[in-house]
């Protein structure tokens, strides 16, 4: 079927703005690589220990002060003043009850994750929940209207004047944990005023919940992300209860190095599908092609290129951060896989919650928690190896529930989707064995470990591309086909001639 032109239009206009989400991330995320390292070497393991306890913390408290609402905006067909004040107002007072909340239970926090040290860096980390309250409707409106452009420009300037203007200098004159806080606070009341200041809405105050039709909405999502916080971050929590602060320090920097690149990815496409899906939920066909494609095109991009890096995790962590940080190692290997599963099943989200139906994910993400939580307190017990060899099962786990819910919510059987995803793990593995033949040959004639690290970067880009090209008549087939046919007017001339279309 040819495409009408309302969705034609919508189709530029998102194709669009992932373009200036992905360009936005690109810079966003060299910076954060950069000045990651920077402050790694300066700071060492402890430091981002206690930061890692504060962000646990608040990653908890920002799903309640958002509280759904901002998606149930993008979401919704029409909306008007009065709803976007009533929000507005809400997400405020939420924000305010949290940090209050936060800030008198750090004591507590703290005692659970053994370490005193921890209070005042969560009581002052607890003011970003009201701070942040002040940009949150904003930046849904922008995301309703795709104008992703604005976002990006925003998070690029708030977060190098929090790291570059605070973190870097403060971390090099002996702040310690300090310059962390300062950095993250600043970037956070930056983004929170240039967001409303780039999308002025009105805010005089009003809440009336019985004409808030968004609050139940918002209350679905709310639950969905509290349950994938406790999925995302019941790891950090059992760490830091049950083994030293350093050690969280090394898994905070050990799993930020993998997922900082998923991360920057896969965010710009779960916002631009979100807004996408909920224009389109009308049409099952699209949306059904839109999420078997994502996921493939996901699970193409990271499931070799995170098969390469738990090939080389010796030469990754000791060429980026050096020395100190070699316990990472063995951490590495598994959670490269587990974030490469994670960017596949990031897919499902903005898709049932676009259609409208965000109880599916939820049912998934409940069972996923309940088998997980036991599962990883056993297995820290044992040592932190098997620990987070168990996590990568727990990923692997809420992939599969996560999935099965998705294709039952679009009445579609799974063949498609097997079929879009045999090419990346045959891909996957031959790019493992690869990289992993490289390292070790490399390691033979003793070469530096940056010079051993570069020249296996060069051999899995080299060997990657070939191995696209190799299979590219089976990997542009079938749904993926169809779908690069109909957005091929905006892919470069490049891609269309060496897809075969």
């Amino acid at each position: 079927m040819n495409p009408t032109p309302k969705i034609e239009s919508l189709t530029s206009k998102s194709i669009t703005a992932l373009k200036w989400n992905y360009l936005g991330r690109l810079i966003s995320l060299s910076l954060q690589f950069s000045i990651g390292i920077i402050l790694a070497r300066i700071l060492g393991p402890g430091p981002f220990g206690l930061v890692a306890i504060a962000l646990f913390v608040s990653g908890l408290g920002n799903l309640f002060a958002e509280g759904g609402l901002g998606a149930a905006l993008i979401q919704s067909q029409n909306i008007s003043d009065h709803d976007i004040r009533s929000i507005f107002s809400t997400q405020i007072l939420i924000g305010m009850f949290i940090t209050t909340v936060v800030a008198g239970s750090a004591p507590l926090l703290a005692t659970f994750f053994n370490e005193p040290a921890a209070i005042p860096v969560i009581m002052i980390m607890a003011l970003s929940f009201t701070i942040q309250a002040i940009g949150q409707t904003a930046n849904a409106l922008l995301r309703r209207n795709l104008e992703f452009k604005k976002i990006q420009i925003i998070s690029l300037i708030s977060y190098s004047t929090g790291y570059l203007g605070l973190g870097i200098p403060l971390a090099y004159h002996d702040y310690g944990v300090w310059s962390l806080v300062a950095a993250q606070l600043t970037q956070t009341s930056s983004n929170s005023l240039l967001t409303y200041f780039s999308q002025k809405h009105p805010i005089l105050p009003i809440v009336n919940p019985k004409n808030c039709r968004f609050l139940r909405f918002g209350a679905a999502i709310t639950l969905n992300n509290i349950t994938s916080w406790g999925i995302g971050s019941v790891d950090t929590a059992i760490i830091g209860h049950f083994f030293e602060t350093t050690t969280l320090g090394i898994y905070n920097r050990a799993l930020n190095l993998v997922n900082m690149p998923m991360h920057a990815v896969v965010s710009s496409v779960q916002a631009v599908l979100l807004s996408a899906y909920a224009k389109t939920q009308e049409n099952n066909e699209l949306v059904k092609r839109t999420y078997i494609v994502s996921v493939g095109m996901m699970a193409l991009i990271f499931l070799p290129l995170f098969s390469a890096v738990s090939a080389v995790a010796d030469s990754l962590v000791l060429g980026i951060y050096g020395e100190k940080w070699a316990d990472a190692i063995p951490m590495i290997k598994p959670l490269a896989i587990a974030i490469a599963i994670h960017s596949m099943l990031a897919m499902t989200g903005p898709m049932l919650t676009g259609i409208g139906v965000p109880r599916y994910e939820l049912k998934a993400q409940i069972i996923t928690l309940a088998l997980s939580i036991p599962s990883l307190f056993f297995a820290a017990q044992q040592s932190i190896t098997i620990f987070i060899y168990t996590l990568l099962g727990t990923y692997l786990l809420r992939f599969l529930l996560l999935t099965v819910s998705a294709l039952y919510a679009l009445k579609e059987p799974p063949f498609r989707l097997i079929k879009v995803l045999i090419m990346p793990i045959l891909i996957a593995g031959l790019l493992y064995g690869c990289a992993l033949y490289v390292n070790q040959y490399q390691l033979g004639f003793g070469y530096d470990v940056r010079l051993r690290l570069l020249g296996n970067i060069a051999t899995c880009a080299i060997s990657y591309v070939s191995l696209l090209l190799v299979f590219r008549k089976l990997i542009v087939r079938g749904v993926t086909k169809v779908f690069m046919v109909s957005i091929q007017n905006k892919l470069p001339k490049l891609l269309i001639k060496l897809a075969g279309l």
